[in-house]
């Protein structure tokens, strides 16, 4: 038995117990905070039919977010005793209120569209979702990077641009599968941004992490959903370069790209698991940060000398 294989193989950190639910909720949040913010800016443009399209995909995000973590605690009134607890240095504490306010300003602005009640008022609320969406794309990667498990914690500075990058992906591909095609360009082209991005901050998350930690996006479930994310976001980059006023094309397109984005997500936390549950992972991960530290210099002999008759004269 080496270093690596931990106390008698055991994991030398408590694995993550969530459901399937909470990458689910990651995915789902993160498309509704992009979606929300999106649908401000196309407001403004005065394309209505992009933005009523996108304040109900988030609203539809909103609501089946709620279900994933109010499910996942397996009891609801769990859910209100988060509330109870107002603690800034919890990103865990931020983000039940985060959600808590961007659900409701996103519910508000949603009714207000689909009925024609209020509507002032729901536009007024929709500005306040698009200033909270951005947070809410990728507050999830602050939440799992603030945990001491390995495939997380040292990625913890690219993170969130991973989760940016697929938010902003899965915000226009939504907006080119739910919009008419003629109001869907500016989708399109927010969905090709955020597909391109995607790999390039996933390579810098695995370069921030280096070789070890990377070997977790390559095992067992985790590495089956990376690759299954990389070949769907190709795929819909492709298709979206096709799709310009094509609606199927862009039908397509939306449909791969936020396949990939799901896929993501769950190889992001399948490697998670991954990586607690190997011990090698987090004695990698603590041998680097020793090894980050400045280690101190031992005295050479006449050094030691010149010390020693220097006390000795005082």
């Amino acid at each position: 038995m080496t270093m690596e294989d931990g106390y008698y193989g055991r994991s030398m950190i408590k694995p993550p117990e969530w459901s399937d639910l909470i990458p689910a909720y990651f995915f789902v949040g993160g498309l509704a905070g992009a979606s929300a913010a999106f649908a401000f800016t196309e407001r403004l443009a005065k394309n209505d039919p992009l933005a009523r399209a996108l304040i109900l995909t988030s609203a539809a995000g909103v609501a089946v977010s709620g279900y994933c973590l109010i499910a996942d605690l397996k009891r609801p009134e769990r859910f209100i005793n988060m509330l109870r607890v107002f603690k800034p240095t919890s990103p865990m504490s931020m983000g039940v209120y985060l959600f808590s306010a961007f659900g409701g300003a996103t519910t508000i602005a949603a009714a207000g569209e689909l009925t024609g009640i209020l509507r002032p008022i729901g536009r007024i609320f929709e500005g306040i979702a698009a200033l909270l969406g951005p947070a809410m794309s990728v507050y999830t990667a602050v939440l799992i990077s603030d945990t001491v498990v390995p495939a997380w914690h040292y990625g913890r500075t690219s993170m969130p641009g991973v989760f940016a990058a697929t938010s902003a992906a899965t915000a226009g591909a939504a907006g080119m599968l739910f919009a008419p095609a003629g109001f869907a360009r500016p989708a399109r082209r927010l969905a090709l941004l955020g597909g391109l991005a995607m790999p390039l901050a996933i390579e810098r998350l695995h370069m921030e992490m280096g070789p070890r930690q990377e070997e977790a996006y390559k095992e067992q479930q985790a590495g089956f959903f990376t690759k299954a994310a990389k070949l769907l976001n190709v795929a819909g980059l492709a298709a979206a370069v096709f799709a310009k006023d094509n609606g199927a094309a862009g039908k397509i397109a939306g449909t791969l790209l936020l396949a990939s984005g799901l896929c993501e997500r769950f190889g992001v936390f399948r490697a998670g698991c991954v990586s607690a549950k190997n011990p090698s992972y987090t004695i990698d991960a603590q041998r680097r940060r020793i090894g980050d530290r400045p280690q101190p210099q031992t005295p050479t002999r006449m050094e030691y000398a010149e010390i020693t008759a220097t006390s000795s004269r005082a």
